[in-house]
């Protein structure tokens, strides 16, 4: 039964079997070999826990919901390997800086109210709006 030329459906030959030439059903696996599936069988826990976070999103405060955009813009910009995002302690000084970037964006864009709230006001917010995306975006890279 384990002749070349015989064909066997229990058999597998360990060697060619995660080869493109000696894959056994082609069709099965339309995605690549087996290793992929369970990269295809986490993705819908991902896909959850991505639109539960956008969900809980919904219900920050107004001033929070205005400004996750302009947070969001800024982390995308940061999403480099060696970026101080995914640094294992980043320091408040370059969060700072991140903060006051994403206020500034915001200022341009958005158009507030009168009296007009001061960057003093806003930067506890935008501090912690920013460790939120930052800390999403990190568990999204370390799971991805």
């Amino acid at each position: 039964m384990r002749n070349q030329g015989e064909w066997n459906p229990y058999y597998m030959d360990q060697g060619a079997m995660f080869t493109p030439q000696g894959r056994m059903y082609p069709w099965l696996y339309p995605y690549g070999t087996r290793l992929n599936c369970w990269n295809l069988w986490n993705s819908p826990e991902r896909m959850e826990d991505e639109m539960d976070s956008r969900r809980l999103q919904e219900l920050y405060p107004i001033m929070a919901r205005r400004l996750q955009p302009y947070v969001e813009e800024v982390c995308g910009r940061l999403e480099y390997p060696g970026s101080m995002m995914y640094d294992e302690y980043p320091d408040r000084l370059s969060l700072l800086h991140q903060a006051k970037a994403v206020w500034q964006a915001a200022l341009a864009q958005e158009n507030f109210e009168e009296p007009r709230p001061q960057w003093e006001q806003m930067q506890d917010l935008i501090g912690v709006l920013l460790l939120q995306e930052m800390l999403r975006r990190r568990k999204k890279k370390r799971t991805g």
